[in-house]
């Protein structure tokens, strides 16, 4: 049997199991308990019907035994009436009521009822059916034992069980409905914590709030408080990792203006063999730096990058340096994604960089969204690359053209920072012509300011 894998279904189970246990059982033993009532009622009736008619009974001369007077319940009176009794001598019948006419009733071999061993089923002069009570009895005046049969038709108790099962069930359904109903309140009313508290991470993950900031009740805010004190932790400690590396820069960062000076001043042999070292050192540190960002990117929580927003401002500063391009944006603006803002513009940045120092004159930047993630392509109409070339141009350090100044690491740290955030980068030919690059990163809901 598959378990059931999320707690409103278990309890739905566990509460409908439950329902249904309780519900049959309360069935069952009603229904026993108003069976017999109304059985003890009918034999209880009988009962005194015979006992009425063994109070008229006298022995006459024959010594055959006579009613005297009349039954108080006339029936017994009317032919076929339900209503019968019959009096035995041995196998012989030597007295029975009106209402049997001239038929007598099968008293031998009959089916008990109810568990008592007075009490019979049978059948009567048209086939209905009767419940029999027999009792053997010695009148006075006589040594002879006659037995008594007493019986009615028993169709009428047969219609009051049904109906009154029919009501219990009827009862019991309405029951089980408002169990049921009470049940899927008291669920979604006992779990509507833990959906807040997932709506609120969820807005913490998308950029909305920096903690969770709802009571929770006791045995949860605990752990809510537990998260909060870890997010903040975790924060202070990648913000005080990221800060001591670009101390670290920046302190490296005034010696080897020094060391290039000092270089400049040297025999041109010597500039070219200690000027390679020190670029391989720039290089280095580089790329460092863009690994140190890209460090827990993507387990930071609360961060949020309006996609078009951040595009055009890339590219406004782009079109300075590279006037006379044209630029086709076709990004919603409604469109973020999970990603910081300052790798987000880092990774934009490089391909935007190379598809204005490449293309020719037109660049297109366009977005798709699937599923959770969305992929901005960015496409030029410059010369391309191969497939050779875009598999180097990821590689750390590598440059295709010497010519341009870089440091070869724009590529290789986009797609370490989409990796990163669990996303992809990927390049091909553009419909333009030239280059394109498609960067997928996870999307959130865009945070209204």
């Amino acid at each position: 049997m598959r378990l059931v894998r999320t707690l409103r279904g278990r309890l739905v189970a566990i509460a409908l199991v439950w329902c249904g246990l309780f519900l049959f059982a309360t069935g069952f033993s009603l229904q026993t308990m108003m069976r017999n009532y109304w059985q003890e009622a009918e034999a209880d009736g009988l009962r005194l019907q015979l006992y009425d008619l063994l109070s008229r009974l006298e022995v006459a001369k024959t010594g055959l035994p006579v009613v005297t007077g009349s039954l108080s319940d006339p029936r017994f009176n009317q032919p076929y009436s339900g209503y019968y009794w019959q009096l035995e001598l041995g196998r012989d019948v030597v007295g029975r009521s009106r209402s049997l006419w001239d038929t007598n009733l099968k008293s031998d071999g009959l089916k008990s009822a109810f568990g008592d061993p007075d009490l019979f089923v049978g059948k009567g002069p048209n086939k209905e059916p009767l419940l029999i009570m027999t009792r053997t009895v010695l009148l006075p005046g006589s040594d002879r034992v006659f037995t008594l049969v007493m019986a009615k038709d028993s169709s009428a108790l047969t219609q009051t069980l049904n109906k009154t099962r029919i009501s219990l069930f009827l009862g019991l359904g309405f029951a089980a409905a408002g169990l049921v109903l009470g049940f899927m309140f008291q669920i979604v009313y006992g779990l509507r914590p833990l959906h807040l508290l997932r709506r609120e991470l969820g807005r913490v993950h998308e950029g909305h709030q920096e903690g969770f900031r709802l009571r929770y009740p006791l045995e949860i805010q605990p752990l809510v408080e537990d998260i909060n004190r870890l997010l903040h932790h975790y924060g202070e400690l990648l913000q005080r990792a990221r800060s001591h590396t670009g101390n670290l820069a920046h302190a490296l960062k005034t010696p080897l203006s020094i060391m290039r000076n000092q270089v400049a001043q040297l025999p041109p042999e010597d500039q070219a063999a200690i000027g390679e070292q020190l670029d391989q050192i720039q290089r280095h540190i580089d790329y460092h730096l863009g690994k140190a960002r890209v460090t827990g990117a993507a387990k930071i929580l609360g961060v949020s990058t309006p996609v078009r927003a951040r595009v055009e401002y890339i590219c406004r500063a782009f079109s300075r340096l590279y006037p006379g391009k044209t630029v086709d944006l076709q990004v919603p603006a409604e469109l973020a994604v999970g990603v910081e803002e300052q790798d987000f513009d880092e990774m934009v940045g490089n391909l935007l960089e190379n598809a204005f120092k490449w293309s020719a004159s037109e660049l297109r930047i366009s977005s798709a969204e699937l599923g959770g993630w969305i992929t901005l392509r960015i496409e030029d109409d410059g010369p391309g690359m191969s497939e050779d070339q875009i598999a180097k141009a990821v590689l750390r350090g590598v440059r295709l053209d010497e010519k341009v100044p870089g440091s070869g690491l724009g590529l290789n740290i986009v797609s370490d920072l989409a990796e990163a955030y669990r996303g992809s980068f990927i390049m091909g030919r553009a419909e333009l012509g030239g280059l394109a690059a498609s960067l997928s990163l996870p999307k959130v809901a865009r945070v209204e300011s």
